[in-house]
C-alpha cells in the first residue's frame, strides 16, 4: 500500500513540474477595445491590462482535458488577427496546431485534428474570406513554399495545387495577403535544404505573386534598389526572423543611433519605401519585434503594437504599456524610393532605347551610304526631276537611231561607233571608250527610266559571235516619250 501511495505522490510533483514549465501566459491584443488581455494557462483565468498598470482577472476559462494535454510545452505561441472580435486565434510555431478562444463563452479549444509535423516554423498566417491559411516555413533541414489552408470539415489542413513560377521557398522574407486583390505578395525569401549548396542558405530577389483566383504564381520583377538592398543586410542578420506586415505597410528597424529610433515601411501594394526618424523619442523604449527586447512584452494586431514594460515604483511592482498605430507613423514620412526601381543601364526601358538607338543608325547609314540599287531608283523615281541637259546630243542621236530599230533588234558594234565618232580609233580604244560612253548614258538615263541598263548589249540572233545595241524593253515607252519634239 504504501508503494503505491509513494508513486501516486512522485506522479503528482511530476505533474506539477510539467505544469509550470508551460508557459504561464498566452497574450493577445484585442484589436477593437485597443486592450492587452491574457490567459493564464495554470489558473486559467482571463484577464485584462488595466490603465493603472494591474491585470484584472474577469472570467474563468472553459476547456477540456483534451486541449489542455495537446498544448505543447516551451513552444512559442502566437496570435492570429481576425476579423471576428468575439474570436481569439493562437497558432502553435513549428506545428499546424491553432486554437481559438470564444469571448462570449469564454470556451478555449484546439480547432485542429492534426499530427505535429514541424516543417512549418515561422510561417506567415492568414484569414482568406474567413478561412485560415497559412504559406510556407521552415522545418527539418529545409525551406518549403507550399499554401496551405484549414479544412473546418476534417479538420485537417490542405494543400493548393498550383502552376507558374513560385520562390523555392518563402521564409525569412516578406510575404501578405492582399485581400482587394485575392493574392499574395512575396519577395526577399530565404531557401534552404541541407542537401544543396552545403546547405547555404540562398535569398532569392525577385517579386513572386500568386492569384488565388487562377492557383497560378508569377514572377513580376526583382528588388533592384542598392539602398534596400544593404539595409536588409544590416537588419537582417537571422534568416529565421520574419518581417512584420500591418495590413499595409512591412515593417523594417534599421540599426539604432544618436539616442533616438528609425524604422522603414514598404508598402505592399506599391513597394514604395518610407523612413520613420523618432526625433522626438516617443519609441525610446519602444520595439515592434519580440527579439528586439527581451523585457519588452511586444503585443501585435494588424496595425497596432502594444509593449508592456515591468515597472516599479517605491511600494509597488506593476506594468506600464505603450500602444502605437504603426501605419500612422508613416503618414507624413519621407519617401526613399521604390525597392523594384531598376538600374538604369540594367533596365528594359533603356535597352529598347539602346535598340531604336542602334536601329536609326543602321537605316541612316544605308540611306546615306549603302549602293542599292533599290534604293537608287527609289530616289530617282520619286525624288528627281529629269533634265535632257543630262544628256548629250551625240547620246539622243543614238537614242533616235535604236529607237527606229528597236523592231528589228537594234543596231551593230560599227553602226553604233559610227554613231559615237570612234570609227578613227584603233579597235580595243573603240570597245573601251564605247563601252565608257554607254555606261555613263545608262547612269544619267537611269533618272528617266528607272531602269540601270536602258541601253543593252546582247547576242545578234543571226550570229551570236556578233553584239547589236538595243533599247531595254522595260524603257522604250520612257525613251520614246523623253525624245518626242
Amino acid at each position: 500500500m504504501g508503494l503505491y501511495i509513494k508513486r501516486a505522490f512522485i506522479l503528482v510533483i511530476l505533474l506539477q513540474i510539467g505544469l509550470q514549465t508551460r508557459a504561464d501566459f498566452y497574450y493577445f491584443l484585442h484589436h477593437k477595445e485597443k486592450t492587452a488581455y491574457r490567459i493564464n494557462s495554470i489558473t486559467w483565468n482571463l484577464e485584462k491590462l488595466q490603465r493603472v498598470g494591474n491585470w484584472v482577472v474577469l472570467n474563468r476559462i472553459k476547456l477540456d482535458s483534451a486541449t489542455r494535454t495537446s498544448l505543447p510545452v516551451n513552444v512559442e505561441i502566437n496570435q492570429i488577427p481576425s476579423e471576428d472580435a468575439n474570436q481569439v486565434y493562437f497558432s502553435v510555431n513549428c506545428t499546424n496546431q491553432f486554437y481559438r478562444l470564444d469571448l462570449k463563452s469564454m470556451i478555449f479549444n484546439r480547432m485542429d485534428k492534426t499530427f505535429y509535423r514541424g516543417d512549418n516554423c515561422h510561417a506567415y498566417h492568414f484569414f482568406r474570406k474567413g478561412v485560415l491559411h497559412s504559406a510556407g516555413g521552415y522545418g527539418f533541414w529545409r525551406t518549403n513554399n507550399h499554401i496551405i489552408y484549414f479544412d473546418e470539415k476534417s479538420k485537417e489542413w490542405e494543400a493548393y495545387s498550383s502552376t507558374g513560377t513560385p520562390p523555392q521557398g518563402i521564409y525569412g522574407g516578406f510575404v501578405a495577403y492582399l485581400p482587394e486583390k485575392d493574392e499574395l505578395i512575396s519577395f526577399m525569401n530565404y531557401s534552404h535544404d541541407v542537401n544543396l549548396n552545403n546547405g547555404a542558405f540562398f535569398r532569392d530577389k525577385a517579386i513572386y505573386t500568386y492569384s488565388f483566383k487562377s492557383n497560378k504564381w508569377s514572377q513580376k520583377a526583382s528588388v533592384y534598389s542598392k539602398f534596400f538592398l544593404e539595409l536588409f543586410d544590416k537588419t537582417n542578420l537571422d534568416p529565421h526572423n520574419g518581417n512584420y506586415f500591418t495590413g499595409k505597410y512591412f515593417i523594417m528597424p534599421a540599426i539604432p543611433f544618436s539616442g533616438f529610433q528609425e524604422y522603414y515601411a514598404i508598402n505592399a501594394r506599391t513597394l514604395e519605401m518610407f523612413n520613420f526618424k523618432d526625433n522626438s523619442n516617443r519609441l525610446t523604449k519602444f520595439s515592434i519585434y519580440p527579439h528586439e527586447n527581451n523585457v519588452n512584452e511586444v503585443l501585435r494586431s494588424k496595425e497596432l503594437v502594444l509593449n508592456i514594460r515591468p515597472n516599479q515604483s517605491e511600494k509597488v511592482v506593476y506594468v506600464d504599456s505603450q500602444l502605437e498605430n504603426i501605419d500612422a507613423l508613416f503618414l507624413n514620412s519621407k519617401s526613399v524610393g521604390f525597392i523594384n526601381e531598376e538600374i538604369w543601364y540594367q533596365s528594359e526601358m533603356f535597352k529598347w532605347y539602346l535598340c531604336l538607338v542602334l536601329i536609326s543608325l543602321i537605316v541612316w547609314w544605308i540611306l546615306k551610304k549603302g549602293k542599292s540599287l533599290f534604293f537608287k531608283r527609289f530616289k530617282y523615281a520619286n525624288e528627281s526631276k529629269f533634265s535632257g541637259s543630262l544628256v548629250n546630243e551625240t547620246t539622243i542621236v543614238l537614242l533616235k537611231r535604236l529607237v527606229e530599230t528597236y523592231a528589228t533588234g537594234g543596231i551593230d558594234v560599227d553602226e553604233t561607233n559610227s554613231i559615237l565618232g570612234l570609227t578613227t580609233l584603233a579597235h580595243d580604244a573603240q570597245r573601251y571608250k564605247r563601252s565608257a560612253i554607254i555606261k555613263e548614258a545608262n547612269v544619267k538615263l537611269a533618272l528617266l527610266t528607272n531602269c540601270h541598263d536602258t541601253i543593252q548589249r546582247q547576242d545578234s540572233d543571226l550570229d551570236r559571235r556578233q553584239k547589236r545595241y538595243m533599247i531595254n524593253s522595260l524603257a522604250i515607252n520612257a525613251v520614246k516619250d523623253f525624245l518626242k519634239p
